[in-house]
């Protein structure tokens, strides 16, 4: 009866532990860097941002604008920075100025200093708004048709 070995050769267990540690050595800087985090996550907010603002544009039948500066972006009724409190617009929960600050580790530069949403949801101009953190994110909203991406 031929006797059958069960487990890992000693060649097997250290090309796993190798593997391993290539792998920790490579991806452990970038998983523990919190800029890696809070700009890709800015950037996906500010996203969410600037689609809400559209909504809110046609839901309101009427213009809403953005206001971009270095600290972040802000909802306004009316395109003067900074927003009179007469015209700040509340956010989805509530909160007035609905504004988006932007973190620490990331930078904020936008094409223009502010633009607004018509009433069916086309911006007066074409933005680019670029988050710089870990790397360089552009965000886009198209002039024809507000688009976002």
């Amino acid at each position: 009866m031929p006797v059958s070995a069960k487990g890992f050769t000693l060649v097997e267990l250290v090309g796993v532990i190798a593997i391993a540690g290539i792998l920790a050595a490579v991806a452990a800087p970038r998983f523990f860097n919190p800029a890696t985090f809070s700009s890709r996550g800015y950037f996906d907010a500010a996203s969410g941002f600037l689609r809400y603002a559209q909504k809110l544009a046609i839901a309101r039948h009427g213009g809403v604008a953005v206001l971009v500066d270095a600290d972040g972006l802000t909802l306004c009724a009316v395109a003067s920075a900074p927003c009179p409190v007469a015209h700040q617009i509340p956010g989805p929960d509530g909160s007035q100025p609905f504004q988006m600050r932007v973190p620490n580790d990331v930078t904020l530069a936008g094409s223009v200093a502010s633009f607004s949403y018509d009433a069916q949801g086309r911006p007066s101009s074409g933005v680019s708004l670029t988050i710089t953190g870990d790397q360089i994110r552009t965000l886009t909203v198209e002039a024809e048709t507000g688009y976002v991406h």
